[in-house]
Formats: C-alpha cells, sequence, structure tokens
C-alpha cells in the first residue's frame, strides 16, 4: 500500500456528477488518491507500478447503503466492487458485526469496510405481533426522551457508526434520539411510517419504498392497518406497493427534499421478477450460485430463487397485476423523488436475494424508472457517504480520499448493468483478488440466514431400541427447504414438507440403544445457528 500505483487510459467517472474524464490518469500513494487528470497530464513517476485501464471504465469503489452483513459475504462484495458496507438493523447482533468491522481493518477477514448501526433503537410492537427481526432479534425498546438520549450515547460508547430507528418509536422519541445523535456526530437513518414527520424530526434518511409508500395515505387508519397487516404477513410487500397513493406523493417528497433527507427504495429485493431486466438478473445470479468457489450457504439460493418463484409461479394472474401496480407505483415514487432533487441512495437489503448483487440490480432498477445513470452511480457512491458522514474519505475519487476504485468493461452510462462487469477492484490503494476462493470467515455468524425454527414438536415423541427405519415428523415455524433434522448431532435423511413441517428417516443403526435422544434443526451451511432441543425417547426393546 505504500508504493505508488498508477492507475491510466480509461474513462473515470469520479462519483460527484461531474462529465467523465476521458484517457484519465489515477495516482495512488500511501492509499489514497494523490492526483486525478486528463491525457497526459501527469507524469509517471519513477518505481511507481501502472495499470493500464485503456477502453474500461473506473469509478468510486461501491458503498452498500444499506446492508445486512453475513460471514459468507465478504468475498459477494468485494468480487462486485463494493468496497464498504453500510450494515444496518442487523441480522446478527452488534458485537458480532463490530467484530466484523475489527477484522477487516486488521485485514484479518477478507470483505468490505465495515460501518455499523448494531440493534436498531424503537417502540414496542402495538398491534399484531408478527415474527420479524423486530422482534426475533430484538431492538432497543426506548419510552422516555431520556432513555433514547441514554441508548444513542452507549451506542456511541461502544463505538457504532450509525443509528437506526424503527417505525415504532413515538415522533417526539424520534426527534430526542435525532438530536442527541447529531450532537455526537452520529447519523441517523430509520423505518417510518409517516416520513414527512420522520423528516422533520431530523433523520438523516429513510429505508424502504413503504416507508415513503404509507407516507402517501392520509388515512392513518387506513395507512397502520396496511403497515400491520404487511408485518403480520397478511398482505405482501409486492402487493401493498398496490395501494400507494401517487396524488399524494408530491406532500412526501417535498418534506424530504426540503431537509435533504436520503431515501433508498430497496424494491430489487422484491420486485427485480417484474423488471425488463429479470433475464439478465437471473443469468448473473445462476452464474454466481452455481461457482462451487463462491461456496454459498444453500439459503442464498432458495431465497433468491424464491422471489421469482413466489411472483410469477405462485401468485395468481389477479396477485400478479396488482404486484405490478404496485412496482409502477414504485418506479413513479423514485422517478419523482430524483427529478425533485432528491437524494437517492442505493443498497442491497438482503435477503430475498443476493448481497452485493442486489445492489447492482438495484441501480438498473432505478434506471428503468427513469434516473439517469450518472445519478445511479451517485446513488452507490458520494450519495451514500454524504448521508453517513463518510464522505471526507470515501465515495468518489478525489485528491486525499481513501483510494477504494474498481474498473469495469463497457460503459456505464450507456448500459448501467457495466457496473457489475468488473475486471479490476482497488482497495485503501492496494489491487484485490476478487476471486471466489472457498473462503471461510474466522468469526462466523450465529443467528440463521433466514427463519429457523427454534421450538419443535416431534411426532412419536418415543421410539423403540434398533426398530426402524422410522419417519420422524418435525415441526415448527419457519421451515425451508435447506433445513436439516439432526439427532445427537449427526444429519439424518431430511424431507421438506411445508414451512411448518420437516420428516426425518430414523434409520435403526441411529438408535441402536435406549436413551433420550436430542433432536434439533439446522440450515445446510450454517455451522452455528441451531434450533432448541427436542427430546426424543427410545424405549427398550422386548425379548
Amino acid at each position: 500500500m505504500d508504493r505508488l500505483l498508477l492507475i491510466k487510459g480509461g474513462t473515470l467517472i469520479d462519483g460527484t456528477g461531474r462529465p467523465p474524464l476521458k484517457r484519465a490518469t489515477v495516482l495512488i500513494e500511501r492509499g489514497r488518491f494523490k492526483a486525478i487528470a486528463g491525457g497526459n497530464e501527469v507524469t509517471v513517476p519513477d518505481g511507481a507500478d501502472v495499470i493500464d485501464v485503456s477502453g474500461r471504465t473506473v469509478l468510486p469503489g461501491f458503498i452498500d447503503g444499506h446492508g445486512h452483513l453475513e460471514d459468507f459475504q465478504g468475498e459477494l462484495y468485494l468480487h462486485l466492487g463494493i468496497t464498504t458496507c453500510i450494515t444496518i438493523e442487523i441480522f446478527q447482533d452488534g458485537p458480532w458485526t463490530l467484530g466484523q468491522r475489527q477484522g477487516t481493518q486488521l485485514g484479518r477477514i477478507r470483505g468490505p469496510r465495515v460501518f455499523t448501526s448494531g440493534r436498531a433503537i424503537g417502540g414496542a410492537r402495538t398491534a399484531t405481533d408478527a415474527p420479524s427481526n423486530r422482534s426475533s432479534r430484538g431492538n432497543i425498546v426506548v419510552t422516555t426522551a431520556e432513555a433514547a438520549r441514554a441508548a444513542i450515547r452507549r451506542k456511541k460508547e461502544l463505538g457504532y457508526d450509525v443509528i437506526k430507528i424503527n417505525e415504532f418509536l413515538s415522533f417526539d422519541l424520534v426527534a430526542a434520539a435525532v438530536d442527541e445523535a447529531h450532537k455526537l456526530g452520529l447519523p441517523v437513518t430509520c423505518h417510518s411510517w409517516d416520513a414527512v414527520r420522520s423528516s422533520q424530526a431530523g433523520v438523516n434518511a429513510i429505508e424502504h419504498i413503504w416507508s415513503v409508500g404509507y407516507s402517501s395515505i392520509p388515512d392513518l387508519k387506513r395507512r397502520h392497518e396496511l403497515a400491520e397487516q404487511r408485518l403480520a404477513g397478511n398482505i405482501e410487500q409486492e402487493i401493498a406497493g398496490s395501494f400507494y397513493e401517487p396524488a399524494n406523493y408530491d406532500d412526501v417528497i417535498d418534506a424530504m427534499v426540503r431537509r435533504g433527507v436520503a431515501w433508498t427504495p430497496t424494491i430489487a429485493k422484491w420486485l427485480r421478477p417484474l423488471s425488463p431486466s429479470a433475464q439478465r438478473f437471473r443469468a448473473r445470479e445462476n452464474e454466481i450460485l452455481s461457482n462451487p468457489d463462491a461456496d454459498l450457504p444453500a439459503s442464498v439460493r432458495a431465497v433468491t430463487e424464491n422471489s421469482y418463484d413466489k411472483l410469477l409461479r405462485r401468485y395468481s394472474p389477479a396477485q400478479r397485476e396488482q404486484a405490478k401496480i404496485g412496482y409502477e407505483k414504485a418506479n413513479e415514487f423514485i422517478r419523482r423523488f430524483v427529478e425533485a432533487g432528491g437524494t437517492l441512495k442505493e443498497g442491497s437489503d438482503p435477503p430475498r436475494g443476493m448481497a452485493a448483487l442486489l445492489m447492482h440490480q438495484a441501480l438498473v432498477m432505478d434506471v428503468e424508472a427513469g434516473v439517469s445513470p450518472m445519478q445511479a452511480i451517485q446513488a452507490a457512491t458520494l450519495n451514500v457517504a454524504r448521508t453517513f458522514k463518510i464522505d471526507s474519505d470515501y465515495g468518489s475519487i478525489e485528491p486525499g480520499k481513501v483510494a477504494d476504485l474498481f474498473v469495469v468493461d463497457g460503459d456505464p452510462l450507456q448500459d448501467i448493468w457495466a457496473t457489475q462487469k468488473i475486471s479490476t477492484v482497488i482497495m485503501d490503494g492496494a489491487v484485490l483478488d476478487t476471486a471466489f476462493r472457498r473462503y471461510k470467515n474466522p468469526i462466523p455468524s450465529f443467528y440463521s440466514y433466514q427463519t429457523l425454527p427454534m421450538d419443535l414438536d416431534l411426532s412419536p415423541l418415543m421410539l423403540t431400541e434398533g426398530i426402524g427405519p422410522t419417519t420422524l415428523k418435525v415441526r415448527g415455524k419457519g421451515i425451508w427447504p435447506f433445513h436439516r433434522v439432526y439427532l445427537n448431532g449427526r444429519p439424518v435423511p431430511t424431507t421438506y414438507v411445508s414451512n411448518t413441517e420437516l420428516q426425518a428417516t430414523i434409520p435403526p443403526e441411529a438408535i441402536a440403544s435406549a436413551g433420550t435422544y436430542v433432536v434439533t434443526v439446522r440450515a445446510e451451511g450454517e455451522p452455528l445457528p441451531e434450533s432448541h432441543r427436542a427430546h426424543l425417547v427410545v424405549g427398550f426393546r422386548e425379548p
């Protein structure tokens, strides 16, 4: 990293929105950009390493503005030119992600630079209690202004970078939390059921199409019913979008734009099967999923394919039409928000797709909605950096900033999909190996990537030693096809029946002796996450 590195000959899109610089030269020294010029304006210093990227395009390292980091995602991020991940309202807990942040800083973990929020701060659920990461993973629940301020101070003390607020916190407490966070230099992003009031409370960013979509419904009773029914799983996210009211979009947009509140649509995770580019997306997903060296958990393929199966196969024609209406309403908000001068930022927001790749897919969908390719690139670079107050170091290729960039084949201003046709990635001034190497994170995740049935019911509850094979029904909530039944820590043949049942085949040799046996469920390819124990009694065989 101490050596001089010269990138020359390519077209530079620097992330600021300025016109591309042809035949650009980018000089990197001690991990930072030292000089940028066009043509032959920069003299090649003696001893510099030179990388000729003629005919290619140079971009700032992308910043995932809405990540949910997992142990297996590091190589995905680097492979796809995303050098920084803002991980907010995470599936793992805060200390785990602090460990990931430290590991990447020290070069001990292969992955993107990490900025993290830890658990979200918010209020308790007020209506239906649907299981979700808001409840099963836990939020920091506060009920007074002083408690909100204390929670923010504790976040700062522990070293978190971002504050995330959920949609259940009253707006007086949102304002108190934001005030305390800003005093401490911490940016705040949020879920919201009222983007106007969230903006008035001073948040830096609002996440998801539904936050602004709900806010377009002036009837508060209808708005909250729709939001709660979606969280309860009674109305699907894709269909909920059909209830948004574009006639009221301007009120929401005006409140956000006047206060400089950034926004992340996160529609790719749900709606990419309806994109005109869906075939392109699917091919690239399959290319990565089928690469044995990527070594992704089975859950990644399952949730990626589920998005297509759900919309294109399981939905009825009427449901699909409603989803298409929601998709068009989302596109309309994106287009109008950017036309009004809104700050668009993008991010992956997995699961329901593939981390890192979802971000590239999101940029394509932004362009399809009417955003210019240059604006889409800024949504993945400088807009994210400014939102989270890290733009003094990241987000654009300018002298003095940290030298993160990647080089792509093609011109993303002509075809935004070219952003993932990557030939070279540089992070902290060093050229990275972006190939998949079956890398194993030394600090593995301990919560499952998807739902895992925690409490199990068995049928039958008792077997006889040495008898079988026997079918054991294992029931629980949130079962997926990649779940496997374990008997005393060893996998047994497992068949997926439904989202509430697995069937395990117990061979006679597995229960050769009478005793109490432990039954658990794990996700294939995830070494640590495991359900609670259920107990199977194996009785004596009569002579």
